[in-house]
């Protein structure tokens, strides 16, 4: 258990935001209230920016290849492809292919996209022009439950499916079922390695799936109302309802660090 008090303050910046996500080179990428995408660098300093006022409020961000940033707009099921520079290189029109408001869409280490098709509990990969590379079996089939997925993130070769009620759904890299894990409330995941790292109330819980251990860090300042927190390396990011801080982790006690 690492102590919040054992946290060195890198950078406090005052901000209203309801999203944020990482990327492994440690940058920060938070949706303000007004509907813009902002990425930080590990220092706390602002290094792009991006906004769109034509497709409704940004849904979900993957950031797990930051040479190209997924956004995802569910109001009308767009979603919008980013350069290292935040700049649109993208559009796709996921209603084009009958894919109607999907919960959620991740991004594929191959450079394709993972969708999941809630009417016809399928996953479904699609490349930049809309065509399907790859479908699942129908997953009521094989995991006698449909998930309502509140987020998704490939690593590894490997795609996680959480759903905060029934827990972390796992696939290989070509949409094969393989398990379900039983780790609930989920609503954002990071995988180091072998670790699946998770916010569960005031607590970052780091769970090794090879060991099945956990760690645990208590969340400084719970107080002001937590939105999400993530940790790349020895940086934990921390966004709350008025402001994102930036805390340095001791080098000694970064158990989420592993890759």
């Amino acid at each position: 258990l690492i102590a919040a008090d054992s946290l060195q303050v890198v950078r406090v910046i005052p901000m209203a935001a309801r999203l944020m996500t990482v990327d492994e080179l440690g940058n920060v990428y938070v949706v303000r209230e007004n509907n813009s995408l902002v990425r930080f660098t590990d220092q706390g300093d602002s290094s792009a920016f991006y906004r769109s006022v034509q497709n409704g409020n940004i849904g979900a961000v993957d950031a797990s290849n930051p040479l190209r940033v997924v956004v995802y707009y569910p109001a009308y099921s767009k979603i919008v492809i980013l350069d290292r520079l935040l700049a649109e290189k993208n559009e796709l029109n996921l209603r084009k292919v009958n894919i109607l408001t999907p919960s959620v869409v991740a991004s594929s280490a191959d450079g394709n996209l993972w969708l999941f098709d809630q009417f016809n509990a399928r996953l479904k990969k699609i490349d930049d022009q809309l065509n399907e590379i790859a479908q699942s079996n129908d997953i009521r089939q094989e995991a006698q439950t449909v998930p309502s997925p509140s987020f998704m993130v490939e690593r590894n070769w490997k795609l996680f499916v959480a759903d905060t009620a029934k827990g972390i759904y796992t696939f290989d890299r070509y949409g094969n079922y393989i398990n379900t894990l039983a780790i609930y409330g989920v609503k954002y995941l990071q995988v180091h390695g072998s670790q699946l790292v998770f916010r569960n109330a005031d607590t970052l819980i780091s769970w090794d799936m090879s060991k099945a251990s956990y760690h645990k860090l208590l969340l400084p300042y719970p107080e002001l109302g937590i939105v999400n927190a993530a940790v790349v390396r020895n940086t934990l990011y921390v966004l709350y309802k008025d402001r994102l801080i930036l805390f340095r982790l001791p080098d000694d006690k970064a158990p989420f660090a592993a890759e």
